[in-house]
């Protein structure tokens, strides 16, 4: 069996230089926006998590999200720094935590939705949508492989 050797045209190098290239765009969008101050990449899954299902648990979030309990924190700390969320503890089990979204974060939401709409459209814009339905299904597998190799 031959191995394929690491190149410039192997998946590991495409992937990291689309997460790059992804990143980048990200943060210029978010400083050509008003969102500037407020939101700083890595905080979107979190914070369209919380737009969809607000006062959730720490560990709800984490398993939504598939990140561990400890990055979860992180992010709220993160989010909670910029005046985004609070977390209050869960009237009926002390020893949970749920986050709320503040009105600031609700006021943030429609720009920040827009900007997300029009990164997805920058990303898929050369993806037929028959390409674009394949390339999920295959970066969710992807990814669920990666999590189960890590767990």
């Amino acid at each position: 069996v031959k191995k394929t050797p690491i190149s410039p045209n192997s998946l590991g190098f495409y992937l990291s230089r689309a997460s790059i290239v992804f990143r980048e765009l990200l943060k210029q969008s978010l400083a050509e926006s008003s969102l500037k101050d407020y939101i700083k990449p890595g905080m979107g899954n979190l914070m369209f998590s919380l737009y969809e299902q607000d006062g959730v648990t720490k560990t709800e979030l984490a398993r939504t999200l598939s990140l561990s309990k400890m990055t979860i924190t992180r992010l709220v700390r993160d989010i909670e720094k910029h005046g985004l969320a609070v977390s209050k503890a869960d009237e009926n089990d002390g020893r949970a935590s749920r986050v709320h979204l503040t009105p600031l974060a609700r006021k943030l939401e429609p720009e920040y939705a827009q900007l997300a709409r029009s990164l997805e459209e920058r990303i898929s814009e050369n993806f037929t949508p028959a390409d674009l339905t394949q390339f999920r299904h295959h970066l969710k597998t992807l990814l669920e492989s990666l999590v189960e190799k890590t767990s």
